[in-house]
């Protein structure tokens, strides 16, 4: 049902190194919201929580 995206390098404003981030995306490729961490590890440790707290969701909606 929804989409938790591969970690990959992001560009974030501000933020100096190379941080990691991830999508969460509906099932048909819309953008819910995106995260973006200092670190490979603490992206990928997020992806999972997020991918566990979506995975049998009925819904989740953005509310802004």
């Amino acid at each position: 049902m929804w989409k938790v995206g591969d970690v990959e390098p992001v560009s974030v404003l501000g933020v100096d190194g190379y941080p990691y981030g991830f999508t969460l995306t509906t099932e048909d490729g819309k953008p819910v919201a995106s995260f973006a961490y200092l670190t490979r590890a603490a992206a990928e440790a997020a992806a999972a929580l997020v991918r566990s707290a979506t995975e049998e969701a009925v819904e989740v909606r953005s509310l802004g």
